[in-house]
């Protein structure tokens, strides 16, 4: 098993608080240990159950002046406030923390690494 590399940071804000019932808005504030790959407005939309992998969230990317298609599902796991997803197919891992009031939302991005044994990455990410 490849070692996992140190991971791109993007801390996020909600905005836009409380204006839709299923989704969540979020702004870029900081990238560490790289530079974005994510765009500067992201959302969570909570699942309808539309999908059979049944994530928790979807999200999605501002491009311009609208939002992508579903980028990735964001699954549940072992942790509390902490999910997973891909991007590319399983190319890169996202560890998506998020602050116990969900106003704040921590994205590791591992750029051409994924694996399905997160005690891998746990030890990376910074409390």
């Amino acid at each position: 098993m490849m070692k996992a590399p140190q991971p791109i940071i993007h801390v996020f804000k909600e905005f836009n608080v409380g204006k839709f019932k299923g989704v969540k808005h979020y702004e870029l504030e900081e990238v560490s240990k790289g530079t974005s790959l994510l765009s500067n407005q992201i959302n969570l939309s909570i699942n309808r159950n539309f999908a059979k992998s049944s994530p928790e969230y979807w999200l999605k990317i501002r491009e311009g002046e609208k939002w992508s298609n579903c980028i990735t599902g964001l699954f549940k796991t072992k942790e509390e406030n902490i999910f997973k997803g891909d991007v590319e197919r399983k190319k890169h891992l996202l560890i998506f923390r998020l602050s116990f009031d969900a106003r704040t939302l921590t994205v590791y991005y591992f750029l051409d690494y994924h694996t399905n044994d997160l005690s891998e990455v746990m030890h990376l990410l910074r409390r």
